[in-house]
């Protein structure tokens, strides 16, 4: 006999955390989908947006404030930052207060592809969230202040 109470797994299966997942599963699906026509991937987005956002603030752009900002660990984002790098989206060069951190920002063709991905992105965004409660948003800041709060 199985030691898995079908109680439990009923409660799991209509849990709020099945729910959730099953919602950003669908949308992260939607996302790729449309960020595709560029060949960027979603967390390759939120790298060029960051670094676009971060270099409206600061004069030198780090991997490591990128890594923060986008709220990534640091070996991945300096996977995408390689990546993005080698096709000529980003420049990466030594650090002026610190020459052995690599200093970010992008490129000329990594300016258009931003560009286009916030078209894209944001356009989504309309169709898909205007379907719902104009309260929604409010919502969502709610529970993200809440799970922030909580440490694994």
């Amino acid at each position: 006999m199985s030691p898995v109470k079908t109680a439990s797994l009923t409660r799991y299966m209509d849990s709020t955390n099945q729910k959730f997942f099953n919602l950003y599963t669908d949308w992260f699906r939607q996302m790729k989908y449309r960020l595709r026509e560029l060949d960027l991937t979603h967390p390759q987005f939120q790298i060029l947006a960051t670094v676009h956002g971060l270099s409206l603030q600061n004069t030198e752009i780090t991997q490591i404030m990128v890594a923060k900002a986008a709220d990534v660990d640091a070996m991945t984002a300096s996977a995408i930052i390689t990546k993005l790098s080698r096709e000529d989206l980003l420049d990466r060069y030594p650090g002026k207060k610190n020459p052995r951190s690599k200093a970010l920002s992008l490129t000329q063709a990594g300016e258009e592809k931003l560009q286009q991905a916030l078209d894209i992105v944001n356009q989504f965004d309309q169709d898909l969230w205007s379907q719902f409660d104009a309260a929604l948003p409010e919502s969502i800041d709610q529970a993200q202040a809440v799970v922030k709060t909580h440490h694994y």
